[in-house]
């Protein structure tokens, strides 16, 4: 089974890396991706209070979201902070809204713990229970022997050492039957090694004793409780929500559940979980081996150095808890990291880490708290990074205001006579078609693409046409064609259909030249519920024939990332030997190629 799941995923990997698509898919693909539905609202929202109410300074806040900002490492989407329940700051980055759900991949774990957490309170199991005996009809006398040894525990402690891991998800339709039957690197329970199947197969458990998916469990018992509606779980093809990712949350709702930790299990009085199943879910329960500084509890992360726990999702969607300061801080975000060390924590960590404690109450500062609201609300108006006062003395520079208020005045005049070069082209362009002259790229980004297990046909042709005023542009991947809408002064927020999955997405446009003098068209597409943004650069270099280039953020590093996360020699090591047979720079021209690929396309009459 190991060796049969590895081939296909080498398959796979090498289809991407050379950029082929019409990817045969080894999982049965069935449209899942649900449309967002802004009509959904929670039933209840978290009170707002002013920072000083709670013992910090709006200042203090507004400069690190100043360093949040400015730093070109850090793709922040959304963040909220709270403390004692009370959210004393939000902020959304331009193009993206609180209100939209996001995808919040391994974050998902901690809540897939609450559900186990929830079955041991009820009595239904234990840690020492064994996944032979949870999982029978899966179960025969082979995979018995190999995992009969095999406990809850191990699998909420990511000590299973089970070899069937994320990739399998790509490569095998039954994934409890791959990993039941998948052979094991080190016993069970002695060493720490990241696995996403334990946390699906923990979902498999709840929907074993349950009779019902972990979804239906949870809703209520948790979601209803909390108020939280804007709230989806992927499934796998047999039906069982995925538990280790899949899940989509709003901002709000992921400080809810931050802050029915952060009170021990208790929601306006009503126990959901014990206090006993809360403290030791996040406390150290076994050692990572991880120069980070995390241990990992009950599919928590725990830093003792800063008295804090979090739940992490690779690309920057957190929830940090600080318990000694009565504090919860998430985000939602587009890094490149896969983990927790990351500039953003990093920043976070210097501003609430353990040498700093917040005031029971300060006095009242309206000027303070009326810059932070104002700077709060322009983080949703503007496009990218600012060129804002330095708060390298984590302190508001009044000198910057004015500075920042000359800048903007004389950038907006500029935005206006970009608009009217781009409304100008548009109205060239009107009816042009181009049929590429190779099939490659593809409008979702690549890494998407992988994780939903919804490949691209390659781009075959593009065409841009003019109504009513507006910009369109129409591409075509095999049998169908995207009609996406550029916006010119703002964002154009739309949804579109990809093979049956609703995305949303912000689109904006942009027309420049680059060093030679040749038209550039930028188009720019945040799919607003992922982590993940898709980029485009159309250059008119000749008459009769365009050269399209096409990006991805968070991008080659994020894969480079995730293929020694998952491939290293402990985890996949047929895959890494034939990995290593590549030269490096060779390796490197091809993961540059799948992600940025190159096209050209030649003028229709």
């Amino acid at each position: 089974m190991d060796f049969k799941v590895q081939k296909r995923s080498i398959e796979i990997l090498y289809k991407l890396l050379d950029g082929k698509n019409g990817i045969t898919s080894y999982v049965t693909y069935e449209p899942q991706k649900l449309a967002f539905c802004p009509e959904i609202k929670d039933s209840e929202e978290l009170i707002r209070a002013t920072p000083e109410s709670q013992g910090i300074s709006s200042r203090y806040i507004q400069s690190l979201l100043q360093e949040l900002e400015e730093d070109k490492e850090v793709n922040l989407h959304n963040i909220m902070i709270a403390r004692n329940g009370c959210i004393i700051a939000e902020g959304s980055f331009y193009p993206y809204q609180r209100q939209i759900w996001q995808a919040v991949y391994s974050l998902s774990k901690s809540v897939t713990g609450m559900a186990i957490g929830m079955l041991i309170d009820e009595g239904k199991l234990k840690l020492e229970d064994r996944v032979v005996d949870l999982l029978k009809p899966y179960t025969n006398s082979i995979t018995y022997l190999k995992h009969k040894s095999l406990t809850v525990r191990h699998l909420l402690t990511m000590s299973s050492g089970v070899v069937f891991n994320e990739t399998g998800a790509i490569a095998d339709d039954d994934w409890i039957r791959a990993y039941l039957e998948s052979n094991n690197k080190f016993s069970h329970g002695t060493q720490f090694s990241y696995n996403s199947m334990n946390s699906y197969m923990l979902s498999a458990i709840v929907t074993e004793i349950c009779k019902m998916p972990m979804m239906e469990y949870l809703r209520p018992r948790l979601w209803d409780v909390l108020g939280i509606h804007q709230v989806y779980w992927e499934v796998c093809p047999q039906g069982i929500n995925k538990g280790g990712w899949g899940l989509y949350l709003t901002i709000e709702g992921m400080v809810k559940l931050g802050q029915l930790m952060l009170q021990k299990g208790v929601w306006h009085g009503k126990r959901i979980l014990s206090e006993e199943w809360v403290t030791q879910a996040t406390q150290k329960q076994i050692n990572t081996g991880e120069n980070n500084g995390y241990a990992y509890g009950y599919h928590n992360w725990v830093s003792e150095k800063e008295h804090a726990y979090q739940f992490n999702g690779m690309l920057g969607q957190n929830v940090i808890i600080y318990p000694d300061k009565q504090m919860v801080i998430a985000t939602t975000s587009g890094n490149d990291e896969l983990f927790m060390d990351c500039p953003m924590i990093d920043k976070i960590q210097a501003y609430f880490g353990m040498d700093w404690m917040p005031e029971q109450q300060m006095e009242e500062n309206f000027s303070d708290y009326q810059s932070l609201k104002l700077y709060e609300a322009r983080l949703g108006r503007h496009r990218g990074k600012q060129n804002i006062a330095s708060s390298a003395n984590r302190g508001w520079k009044q000198k910057g205001i004015h500075k920042t208020k000359e800048e903007t005045e004389w950038k907006l005049k500029k935005i206006s006579e970009k608009q009217k070069e781009l409304l100008h082209f548009s109205k060239k362009m009107d009816g042009t078609c181009y049929k590429m002259e190779t099939t490659r790229g593809a409008f979702v980004p690549v890494f998407w693409q992988t994780v939903h297990n919804n490949y691209s046909e390659g781009i075959q042709q593009i065409r841009f046409s003019r109504e009513n005023g507006k910009f369109f542009w129409h591409v075509l991947e095999g049998v169908e064609e995207y009609r996406i809408e550029i916006g010119m002064e703002t964002a154009s927020i739309q949804t579109i259909d990809y093979h049956g999955e609703a995305y949303l997405i912000a689109v904006t446009g942009a027309l420049a030249k680059n060093e030679d003098g040749i038209p550039v068209l930028k188009i720019e597409i945040p799919f607003l519920e992922t982590p993940h943004t898709r980029t485009f650069k159309i250059f008119f270099e000749k008459e009769d024939e365009i050269r399209v280039v096409a990006n991805e953020t968070p991008g080659k590093l994020l894969i480079r990332q995730a293929l020694n996360s998952v491939m290293d020699p402990e985890k996949a090591g047929f895959i890494q030997n034939i990995l290593a047979k590549l030269d490096p720079e060779f390796f490197q021209y091809k993961l540059r190629f799948a992600i940025e690929p190159e096209i050209i396309g030649k003028k229709q009459n």
